[in-house]
């Protein structure tokens, strides 16, 4: 069972921003507060970015790598891996989201920074309104009798 302090130091939100031509946004300082003012920004599954501390993230390479080699493995070094970058703040609290990872998402203006417990994510803000608005209440329901007791 997680100890309280470890409670603290999970993600959990959603936060509007927008990005601006050159493709800077702010990031919030609660996550970075969590993350470190320097984290690792990659794709992620559903067209969205994901955000790791370098801790979370070294942990996540050292996995992949002991993988055997495979198609589950390609998958995660070409999505995972390949399109990773480290980022830092700048003294404004802004990211900068390089072009490639802002074209993979559909990152123009508009989005979300979601707190996704040891991760943060970053989405188009059409593109989560309407992932989110994809899940049925069934879904929900099951997911959360999943927790037990």
């Amino acid at each position: 069972m997680p100890e309280k302090n470890d409670a603290m130091k999970l993600m959990s939100g959603e936060l509007p921003y927008t990005v601006d031509p050159k493709g800077r946004m702010s990031f919030p300082q609660r996550f970075r507060d969590i993350l470190g003012d320097r984290f690792i920004l990659t794709r992620g599954a559903d067209r969205r970015l994901t955000v790791y501390s370098e801790e979370n993230w070294n942990s996540l390479m050292l996995k992949i790598s002991a993988m055997r080699e495979g198609r589950d493995k390609e998958i995660l070094k070409q999505i995972y891996i390949k399109g990773a970058i480290s980022v830092e703040c700048d003294k404004m609290g802004r990211i900068l989201v390089p072009q490639a990872l802002r074209e993979y998402a559909g990152l123009i203006k508009d989005v979300y920074v979601v707190g996704a417990m040891d991760t943060a994510e970053i989405w188009d803000k059409a593109a989560y309104e309407a992932f989110t608005q994809s899940i049925a209440p069934e879904e929900l329901y099951s997911a959360l009798g999943a927790l037990g007791d």
